[in-house]
């Protein structure tokens, strides 16, 4: 009935959902959970919960879960399938608002870090977080200072990058 493609599919549609919404990777692993050890109509009752308590990113992402869950309410290991593919590219939709830009990024970084010893870019997440994480060799100044000058330019010359929240942290192998 549904190809393994066609999954993968909407597990990617509710990654997306899922973080632009703000709902936590978090929920969805314990929705995957209950899916595993507890009959589906429980599985509806949860959601439904969720949504009715007003939990963060569940007015929009549990409707569409109980959309899918409907359509599967015969095959559970769809929807459970559905959600493991969630749940595994929830970091990347996540890190994708840099990660598209992050060719136009890094000269701009370079150009300022250069005279530091640059390392490289990293994008990662921390606590809800889009980092831009930047490795230098031999910077001995305030990291505040010349993050804060990262930023600056980044929102300057990557108009694509103007629209993202993150912060810049940098990393240096020297010691003060």
């Amino acid at each position: 009935m549904y190809s393994e493609k066609h999954i993968k599919e909407k597990g990617e549609e509710l990654a997306e959902i899922a973080v632009e919404n703000k709902l936590g990777s978090k929920q969805l692993t314990t929705i995957y959970r209950l899916v595993k050890t507890r009959p589906i109509p429980f599985v509806q009752a949860f959601i439904q919960r969720q949504i009715g308590r007003g939990i963060d990113g569940f007015s929009a992402v549990g409707p569409w879960l109980l959309g899918l869950l409907n359509e599967c309410w015969d095959n559970p290991s769809v929807f459970e399938r559905v959600l493991m593919y969630g749940i595994m590219l929830y970091d990347y939709y996540e890190k994708l608002p840099l990660l598209q830009h992050l060719e136009k990024i890094e000269p701009v970084v370079r150009q300022i870090t250069e005279r530091y010893g640059f390392k490289d870019v990293e994008v990662s997440t921390e606590r809800g977080y889009l980092d831009l994480v930047v490795r230098l060799a031999n910077f001995r100044g305030n990291p505040r200072v010349l993050s804060s000058m990262i930023y600056e330019s980044i929102r300057r010359n990557v108009p694509e990058a103007a629209n993202v929240r993150f912060r810049v942290w940098i990393e240096s192998n020297q010691r003060r």
